[in-house]
């Protein structure tokens, strides 16, 4: 557990599915992936002078090399906060965990005097699709019952809630139901957070915030029945978590920048 001792709002930045590779001149879909993702860190910097600490939800890698955890390491350090992560389908564990060594990187659960953030694993290795093990169920539940007094928000990198999106909905968390069910359970639930499906969403689901992300790389265009690229800009989410539960968030892309993606691709 990790501990903020921050009495007023709860400021921090969600960037998702990275994509590092092994080079620096990696890419994705055509997409050079570090990058972009450096467009996107000079945006965060430009617009965000009040930072307490980043979310990296999932997909840090495309290939799971030693060498694209270090660099996102690197990438983040200037902004001297913390930074948590999380695996996505991509990720290698084991090499996320030899960079995160004695940093605060994949400590999965924040606490400050009026939030806790719980982060899940929802990584089924070598498959795309994810689902939510009973350790990781456990880990909310538990987590919530010890603190049923603070407004609690939940992340994850798979979609726990259909996008009206054919192929992608078929690459969600196959058990996303029981961690709804567990929210429904629990009124300080306010907030679901996910990345995987490089695009936007903000809903309302039985009174819980449910938010998606942009890829810091590549977008996918929404409610497509197949895979598809969206051409506009990468980005990243701020979120405002304030004392009395509410949350303020917005979206916001790399401006003036042209990125070059392989339409021809049909698949990542």
């Amino acid at each position: 557990m990790y501990s903020l001792d921050n009495e007023g709002p709860i400021q921090f930045i969600q960037i998702t599915d990275t994509h590092l590779l092994e080079t620096e001149q990696g890419h994705l879909l055509g997409l050079e992936t570090q990058y972009s993702l450096d467009c996107v860190l000079k945006t965060v910097q430009s617009e965000n002078s009040d930072i307490d600490f980043f979310v990296v939800s999932g997909d840090l890698s495309q290939d799971g090399s030693l060498s694209s955890y270090q660099r996102l390491k690197d990438s983040l350090a200037p902004f001297k906060v913390p930074s948590f992560w999380f695996a996505g389908n991509h990720d290698e564990m084991s090499n996320m965990k030899t960079v995160s060594q004695g940093t605060e990187h994949l400590e999965n659960i924040i606490r400050t005097p009026h939030w806790q953030l719980v982060l899940l694993n929802s990584q089924v290795e070598g498959a795309v699709f994810g689902n939510l093990a009973d350790d990781q169920l456990e880990l909310l539940e538990r987590a919530l019952a010890e603190r049923p007094d603070l407004h609690t928000l939940v992340s994850l990198h798979h979609h726990p809630i259909a996008m009206e999106s054919g192929w992608m909905d078929k690459i969600g968390v196959k058990n996303g139901e029981k961690l709804m069910a567990i929210a429904a359970k629990h009124p300080s639930v306010k907030c679901i957070l996910w990345g995987h499906v490089h695009q936007d969403s903000d809903r309302l689901v039985d009174g819980i915030r449910m938010l998606s992300t942009p890829s810091t790389c590549v977008q996918f265009l929404p409610k497509s029945e197949d895979f598809n690229v969206d051409m506009i800009a990468p980005g990243y989410r701020r979120l405002k978590l304030n004392p009395d539960g509410s949350i303020e968030t917005h979206v916001s892309r790399v401006e003036g920048i042209k990125f070059d993606v392989d339409l021809s691709v049909k698949g990542y």
